[in-house]
């Protein structure tokens, strides 16, 4: 594909340069900084403070980190959401991790929100705003990383969240009211290019199961007691039987751990809990495969007279980038544009699929949705030797390649963007439906109950 002749790109270089110091130093005060999802308040009020400085005025979310505000252009079009993640992960191996809590941005999320300072200053800029329409909306946005399951059911279970991913859960809240197409851009890791458009990412969900046997039973006499323990390690070999009748092309995954077996071996494991992320790359398979392990897990508690309790806490739907093609050209020709061809990756086979998950497919599952990714980090993702070496390519060139995606969606009224949302087919006809959706599949149940003579009822 030729590169289409814009302009925009040499206008936003020009104009990001004088808030190159600025991102850069939000970029190391963050990572200075690390903290995990809807814990992010340092993030929170050191971004909002910059981005008040620059004359925006943040909408908090409140009792959770986050927040958001829109850029009006003045005139009628479609809004275009532009997000970075504030959380970081857990992963004390890092030299760099914080002692105590093991925090460390070994994410790059920290880098996507200075690079969301500049993208946000240039696009106000009256040279810039007054060639478009409609609005774009900055969001800051808490919780991508799925992990601390536990605190985040307890975050449930006493009103603060629905949801316990940052994305859902802004949805839930109304954040995404009105947005009709959204984006942000992912540090890369092991990449030559200084721009990747890929497929896509799997799907997850994540879940946490309880198993009960009986209490105060002694280890020298099991006989007639009920060993939580067992029923979990029945569960976990059907689980592993049930591989063989996953579709080989949609990248089934089950991982699982078990967190709490008992607290002695002198009474058999009377409570027993383990955490598990199903994975697919097809919202529809997703929700087939879980089931089936959702009746293996049940399986093993049948197996032994155990009760059980499946908690499935959070969906992170496949994000299907190649689903949005025109969005996806628009990011090359900025990358062209901006680096030239040879320094894009674009992969048009729809096969080299993210076998990771992100909740920026939840909100791709009722409007457009894309996220490239741009080099700059050394090492691996989510691994002991992952550092930011390269500003330029992690902060710096995200910041412009956004400002010219948004560009060319909403110059000329708009006609770029108003195309992608027509031609998009989403999974859900709207946020409420979405929302609805998820809360049937994130529940609590116990899925197997007895008889007064211990019979399966």
């Amino acid at each position: 594909m030729k590169e289409k002749n814009s302009k925009w790109h040499e206008i936003i270089l020009e104009k990001m340069e004088k808030y190159r110091r600025m991102m850069y130093s939000a970029e190391r005060y963050l990572w200075s900084h690390p903290q995990t999802g809807f814990k992010e308040w340092i993030a929170n009020d050191y971004l909002k403070k910059e981005y008040t400085t620059l004359g925006f005025q943040p909408v908090e979310a409140g009792n959770i980190p986050g927040f958001f505000f829109d850029i009006d252009t003045g005139k009628d079009g479609p809004t275009v959401a532009v997000l970075a993640e504030m959380d970081c992960i857990i992963l004390p191996e890092h030299p760099e991790s914080e002692p105590g809590t093991g925090a460390v941005h070994a994410c790059g999320h920290n880098c996507q929100s200075a690079a969301l300072l500049g993208t946000a200053a240039v696009l106000r800029d009256p040279g810039i705003l007054s060639g478009l329409c409609g609005k774009i909306r900055i969001m800051a946005v808490p919780a991508e990383e799925l992990i601390e399951l536990t605190e985040r059911a307890k975050m449930k279970a006493d009103g603060i969240l629905k949801f316990i991913s940052g994305k859902t859960e802004f949805m839930r809240r109304g954040f995404f009211d009105g947005v009709d197409l959204a984006m942000m851009i992912h540090t890369d890791t092991g990449s030559n290019h200084k721009l990747r458009i890929a497929p896509g990412t799997n799907g997850i969900i994540a879940k946490k199961v309880t198993y009960y046997g009986s209490k105060n039973c002694s280890g020298a006499y099991p006989a007639g007691g009920v060993n939580a323990l067992s029923a979990a390690q029945v569960a976990m070999t059907a689980v592993n039987a049930l591989r063989e009748v996953f579709p080989e092309d949609c990248l089934v995954r089950n991982a699982a751990i078990i967190t709490e077996a008992g607290t002695t071996p002198q009474y058999i494991p009377a409570k027993v809990v383990l955490e598990s992320n199903v994975r697919a790359c097809d919202y529809h398979v997703l929700k087939m495969v879980n089931e089936k392990i959702n009746a293996a897990y049940t399986a093993g508690a049948l197996a032994v007279g155990a009760e059980v309790e499946i908690e499935d806490l959070e969906m992170y739907i496949p994000e299907k980038d190649c689903d949005c093609p025109d969005f996806q050209n628009v990011a090359y020709e900025a990358g062209c544009n901006l680096f030239g061809c040879e320094n894009v990756c674009f992969d048009r086979s729809r096969k080299i699929q993210n076998r990771g998950g992100t909740d920026m497919g939840n909100v791709g599952s009722v409007m457009p949705v894309i996220q490239p990714f741009t080099a700059g980090i050394e090492g691996g993702g989510h691994s002991p030797d992952c550092k930011i070496k390269y500003p330029e390519y992690a902060v710096f060139d995200p910041a412009v390649v956004q400002a010219t995606i948004v560009c060319s969606l909403l110059e000329n009224g708009a006609v770029r963007a108003k195309k992608i949302i027509a031609d998009y087919k989403p999974i859900f006809p709207s946020i409420a439906e979405y929302c609805a959706a998820m809360e049937k599949i994130c529940r609590t149940r116990k899925t197997l109950s007895y008889d007064g003579r211990g019979l399966p009822v």
